[in-house]
């Protein structure tokens, strides 16, 4: 575990100085590190198989229950339930939000392919090569740090080539 090494004085020292003795050289002590044991280490394939076996369990396993007394229960459980209620009614009014902007968007496409065919061909015409343009801008619930990107040229079939 550890190493011992010894420094030896220099002769230079130890000549031409009257009454000077020799010292015996001092050790310093350096740390190396070997192999980490514990004193009641299971054999690998014990450790293996508990390993195995906590891991399929793993799913199963469940929080500690919070020791409360019965009066700090009931307020645990209220917050929790009115938590509940108040996420609850949060989705389902977004949800009903994404279904009407979806109803919306669907009558849209539907006005548009009967009043002009061509421009609902065009506006829904898919390119080959790309599979996301940059005119496509992803669906979020926060609008863009970069609000519009004016200087934008869509790319001509000869600069590809």
């Amino acid at each position: 575990m550890f190493k011992t090494y010894s420094s030896a004085l220099p002769q230079s020292l130890s000549r031409g100085l009257v009454g000077a003795t020799r010292q015996t050289p001092t050790p310093f002590i350096q740390f190396v590190r070997g192999k980490r044991t514990k004193k009641y280490d299971l054999s690998p394939a014990a450790q293996k198989l508990i390993t195995q076996l906590s891991v399929l369990s793993a799913s199963r396993k469940q929080p500690k229950m919070l020791k409360l007394c019965p009066e700090d229960f009931v307020k645990h459980n209220t917050v929790q339930e009115a938590y509940k209620l108040i996420t609850r009614k949060r989705k389902k009014a977004e949800n009903e939000k994404l279904k009407q902007q979806y109803e919306s968007m669907k009558l849209a496409c539907e006005d548009l392919s009967k009043v002009s065919p061509e421009l609902f061909e065009a506006a829904n015409k898919r390119e080959v090569s790309k599979r996301f343009s940059l005119e496509l801008r992803v669906p979020t619930n926060y609008p863009p740090n970069v609000p519009w990107y004016y200087d934008y040229t869509p790319e001509s079939p000869e600069d590809k080539k």
